[in-house]
């Protein structure tokens, strides 16, 4: 058997692939990161800062989508750093 080719090992790992999702991971955080943020703002907005709940729940969003954008922006900084 020559020596110069590679060996195929059924039961090797694969050292390319990773064991995480990293997608999977990034969707999760934006989805959790949304849904924290408007659950926690909007009822705050609507009870304490005495806004009406149609303004509460523009307010939660806009908050959502300022949550998940600061997650995104963290998990690319975070890639470019490792």
């Amino acid at each position: 058997m020559p020596t110069d080719r590679p060996v195929y090992r059924p039961g090797a790992p694969d050292l390319d692939m990773s064991d995480s999702d990293e997608s999977a991971v990034s969707l999760a955080t934006s989805i959790g990161a949304l849904v924290v943020s408007f659950l926690f703002v909007t009822p705050v907005a609507g009870t304490l800062l005495g806004f009406n709940w149609t303004q509460a729940v523009l307010i939660g969003g806009a908050a959502g989508i300022a949550a998940v954008a600061s997650a995104w922006w963290s998990a690319q900084r975070s890639d470019r750093n490792d």
